[in-house]
């Protein structure tokens, strides 16, 4: 059953203003019921996002999954943005350069810029916002992305701004555009302070409004923008964790885009005379992680024969319904840097062989979990991939979890932990070989004790680590992508996690609707989205 109606969409706001929005509402509901056809469809201008599930924290460099950040990228801007091919481009900065030794990144900062509270945009917010992220005492999570590189921030003149680091540091383009990198209000966190992230104040084409917990966030038009004018005054993004209901309401018109499409769903909607689908690659991979410190996962041999006892070939033409490619490195293609290393061929007797050398016996017990929501398809793929390893003689105990105990359960530090084989996905919002790689295998980056970290399978290698912080201080692009080809390789032999595939982008939206951006980094902008009759 669809949970909410457009005409109840106003019963959310009190007072004479919240009637006449309701009033609005229930006036396009009725338009719509009665149009004849889609091309007299006229969603006038509030576009709903049905999102699968809520936002965290609408704080740049405390938000880690790609909901939040769709919801974050339409409130702030960054020094530098991606364009739809991950290009960098100007953003807050109209340019940049850096130093002939590497060490000094100087960016021009746009004038007559205002945060939405009134404050002005210049070199003074720009360090405290990068000064903020920097603070090892009060860690962000996304501190990693900054401190370690960037030694101080100067300000030169009210609208310069001077970064500098002890060595170079190659994606530092990237890490500026990541959506942690997103210049804040300093006298809205200084008001705020740890509630920011529910009172978030950006310079974005849209701004916050109101968030009602468990329902909404929703976003108003920033008739002050600096950039283009969005055509689309307000923006709500609705949670609906059921993919059942997100399609209802989508094809009726409650909803104008939907994410999370399942595979499954895809030939259904496009059948829909009102829908559209998009299928795009994006910059993200799915695999199962493995707590490589514990025997036998600290053993390769053990690692590598998991990896050939699934089938990946079948996962994505089955569960995904072909929606998806094999992985053959441990990045995505979308990702500057990616090269292709090979995939582990499904061979279940290879994979015996392996665990006979390591001696694993027949019935080893082995755990593995699952996330019962978030990701597409995922407890039907976890599913087979217990199949798969029974099939090769382990004996699996399989368990789902809801990702909120989900993610904490594998964020635990090595001492603390009882994880062994776990489902994750990551796509890194720098798009740069870097983010997709140094969290995730670095060994500097182990969860700790009060310290988060991405290395969830506890993996330790010094010629990984060699070649990750060899591409960090490299400035020339072409030997930094060589670096991290060598990297990959590394990567795939050592098998740290169980590769598997990635997923292209399934997002599906009304007719009418143009010009929204779809990213390759799993994101949906509607800063130029309007409606059109056509």
């Amino acid at each position: 059953m669809v949970r909410r109606m457009v005409c109840l969409k106003g019963a959310l706001v009190s007072g004479t203003v919240g009637f006449r929005f309701a009033v609005m509402l229930c006036t396009v509901a009725v338009s719509l019921a009665c149009a004849s056809g889609g091309d007299d469809i006229n969603d006038g201008d509030t576009l709903v996002f049905a999102i699968h599930n809520e936002p965290d924290r609408l704080d740049p460099p405390n938000q880690t999954d790609n909901t939040t950040e769709d919801v974050v990228r339409h409130i702030y801007n960054n020094l530098v943005e991606f364009d739809e091919d991950l290009n960098h481009i100007p953003g807050l900065a109209t340019s940049w350069r850096v130093s002939e030794d590497g060490l000094t990144w100087t960016f021009e900062l746009r004038e007559g810029v205002s945060f939405h509270d009134g404050t002005p945009f210049n070199a003074e917010a720009v360090k405290y916002t990068l000064d903020r992220m920097m603070d090892t005492e009060n860690p962000t999570r996304r501190t990693s992305l900054y401190e370690p590189f960037i030694e101080r921030v100067e300000v030169v003149d009210e609208y310069t701004v001077a970064m500098i680091s002890e060595k170079p540091f190659g994606p530092m383009l990237g890490h500026m555009a990541h959506a942690a990198g997103a210049i804040i209000s300093p006298t809205a966190h200084q008001k705020f302070g740890k509630d920011f992230g529910r009172n978030p104040v950006g310079t974005g084409a849209y701004r916050f409004v109101s968030w009602t917990a468990g329902d909404r966030v929703v976003l108003e038009r920033n008739e002050t923008y600096w950039g283009k004018r969005p055509a689309i005054r307000r923006i709500e993004f609705m949670t609906v964790p059921e993919t059942s209901s997100r399609m209802i309401m989508l094809e009726n018109r409650e909803a104008h885009v939907a994410l999370n499409i399942e595979p499954n769903d895809v030939e259904t909607l496009k059948a829909h005379p009102e829908v559209e689908v998009s299928n795009r690659p994006a910059n993200g991979w799915y695999y199962i992680g493995m707590n490589n410190q514990k025997a036998p996962y600290s053993d390769i041999r053990f690692r590598q024969a998991l990896n050939h006892a699934v089938d990946k070939e079948m996962l994505v033409s089955v569960l995904l319904k072909g929606y998806g490619r094999v992985s053959d490195s441990l990045l995505a293609p979308a990702n500057w840097g990616y090269e292709p290393i090979f995939s582990y061929a499904y061979d279940p007797e290879k994979a015996r062989a392996l665990l006979k050398e390591v001696d694993i016996p027949e019935g080893f017990r082995v755990k593995l979990w699952c996330p019962s929501g978030r990701y597409t398809a995922v407890v039907p793929v976890c599913e087979a991939i217990a199949g798969y390893l029974k099939d090769v003689g382990l004996d699996v105990d399989f368990q789902t979890f809801e990702w909120a105990t989900y993610i904490d359960m594998i964020s635990d530090p090595l001492e603390e932990t009882e994880r062994e084989l776990f489902y994750i996905a990551h796509a890194p919002s720098t798009g740069d070989a870097d983010w997709g790689i140094r969290p995730m295998y670095y060994s500097e980056e182990w969860p700790q004790p009060g310290k988060p970290g991405n290395n969830r399978y506890f993996y330790a290698s010094e010629k990984a680590d060699a070649l990750i912080e060899k591409g960090m201080v490299t400035a020339d692009q072409e030997v930094r992508k060589q670096v991290y080809a060598d990297l990959q390789g590394t990567l795939v032999e050592d098998a740290p996690v169980i590769m598997l595939y990635e997923i292209y982008q399934i997002i599906a939206y009304s007719r009418g609707l143009k010009d929204l951006s779809i990213s390759p980094l799993g994101l949906v902008f509607a800063h130029d989205a309007y409606w059109s009759k056509d």
